[in-house]
């Protein structure tokens, strides 16, 4: 396994120099305590490797002298095989603080190593040696050694704060942790939702009028036939087509023509009902579903035609439309609607443009 730079150093390997700080400043604590207490130095052999391996290990990880993994593989080896069995017989078994150490490097392990193979065996290894320690302790007290009643109140006393506040900061590092991964997970999430929403409006709209598609209006006529909600509700479709769109193109250039296409489809969507949907059916071609009987649609395309003709006036081009829209009706199928309001604007335009038909 490669040693990633500190730069890019992952979350675990920032948790695990926090638990080397965490193993110093408590071994160099329960030094000073154990002193003032009374207790034989023999009590601080096992606190005074703890310090310096974890001094020494941090010196290696500053360095990048070792690989982390090894050096975090190794130092949860040491405390369970050599640290706490130590401190098990030389503080007198259970009644010292053994279990609660236990308690943190078990989390603590379940944190850091990620392979559940490798994991899973530290784990039984962590319970093993703990059920040894005690069987042992229960068949041979003589391998414990004893302290006073007051001394082991005393260390109670101060360990239970060191181990309590160890518990906590360290716990709150995984919080910390998992705050953090939630809120890239939450990020994560929201441009996903955006990522679609993009990719659905590029499916579903015309990439220069932003109204919907001729695929989208498509399954949208569908939909209705399907659920028959032109036998629930009045519905009419529209069809436009530009008059002279080609002249326009030819005399003006195509960036007027789009404007125009992109301003005719504006106001188009201003006027009708919220409901409507407003599709580029093909070049200069606008379909319009709306959801309205045919007088409340032939209002709409009286004040559409106002529009237009002022908007003739202010770009002093003459831009006109044709149009022929229909009810749908019962027994009505797409194939049928769409001859039918196709054949009634084709008479429109031949009628000398600029004009709606009713089929």
């Amino acid at each position: 396994m490669e040693k990633a730079p500190l730069t890019r150093e992952s979350l675990e390997n920032k948790i695990f120099k926090i638990i080397l700080l965490f193993g110093l400043i408590i071994s160099l604590l329960n030094i000073v305590i154990n002193s003032l207490i009374g207790f034989s130095l023999i009590i601080n052999l096992k606190w005074m490797i703890m310090a310096g391996l974890s001094f020494l290990i941090l010196s290696f990880i500053k360095k990048e002298s070792f690989n982390i993994f090894k050096l975090k593989l190794s130092y949860y080896l040491f405390l369970i095989f050599l640290f706490l069995p130590f401190s098990w017989f030389q503080s007198g078994g259970s009644k010292n603080n053994s279990l609660s150490y236990i308690f943190l490097i078990l989390i603590s392990i379940t944190f850091l190593f990620k392979k559940p193979g490798l994991r899973n065996n530290l784990v039984f290894s962590l319970i093993s040696v703990f059920m040894l320690m005690f069987t042992l302790s229960h068949y041979f007290p003589e391998l414990l050694i004893t302290h006073s009643e007051k001394a082991q109140f005393f260390d109670k006393l101060i360990q239970t704060p060191i181990v309590l506040s160890a518990s906590y900061l360290l716990l709150l590092q995984f919080a910390n942790a998992y705050n953090q991964e939630k809120s890239k997970l939450g990020l994560s999430t929201k441009k996903l939702r955006l990522a679609n929403k993009k990719l659905k409006n590029l499916a579903n709209r015309d990439s220069l009028t932003q109204k919907y598609n001729r695929r989208a209006f498509d399954r949208e006529i569908r939909n209705i036939f399907k659920e028959q909600l032109h036998l629930k509700k009045s519905i009419t479709l529209i069809l436009f087509d530009i008059d002279n769109f080609k002249d326009i193109n030819d005399n003006f250039g195509h960036d007027i023509g789009d404007e125009v296409l992109v301003t005719l489809a504006d106001k188009l969507e201003k006027i009708m009902p919220a409901q409507s949907m407003i599709s580029r059916w093909g070049g200069d071609e606008f379909a319009v579903i709306c959801y309205k009987s045919e007088i409340e649609a032939q209002s709409l395309l009286d004040k559409y035609y106002k529009e237009i003709e002022d908007l003739g006036d202010e770009r002093g081009i003459k831009i006109t439309v044709s149009a022929g829209l229909s009810r749908l009706q019962k027994g009505d199928q797409v194939k049928t609607l769409f001859k039918r309001v196709d054949d009634i604007l084709y008479q429109s335009k031949k009628e000398g443009k600029a004009q709606y038909k009713l089929a």
